[in-house]
């Protein structure tokens, strides 16, 4: 196994412990739902995270909140940052602009490549 599939299948199986909710110790909160991550790879995937996800050394849990995000919207940032990719229902395509723009405003370090950043959401 080389280190980029070593990596991806770190990546997935951390995903998988995320929407499970196994060892999470982030709750996020929308304006419509919440839902749970590991500040660890939050704060490895911008530094806006990091900065807010600031501690002692303490382990704890933590709780961001994004006013004027929906849940939707949340889910498929916290999608990306795990897998690198987003998966979304038709009825959501107009928020891909709103998706992108937040990515972009978190500084998230998986900067998707301008001209085909849009290959990486999938429609239901």
């Amino acid at each position: 196994m080389n280190a980029a599939s070593s990596i991806q299948a770190v990546m997935h199986n951390l995903f998988e412990f995320q929407k499970s909710g196994y060892l999470c110790d982030t709750v996020i909160i929308a304006d419509d739902g919440q839902l749970k991550a590991h500040s660890s790879v939050l704060a490895a995937a911008s530094p806006v995270f990091k900065s807010a996800l600031k501690c002692d050394g303490v382990v704890k849990e933590h709780t961001l909140v994004l006013p004027g995000v929906k849940l939707y919207v949340a889910k498929a940032i916290i999608q990306i940052i795990y897998t690198g990719k987003a998966t979304l229902q038709c009825s959501e395509y107009e928020s891909v602009d709103r998706i992108l723009r937040m990515y972009e405003e978190l500084c998230i370090s998986q900067v998707l490549d301008q001209s085909h950043r849009y290959w990486k959401f999938f429609f239901l």
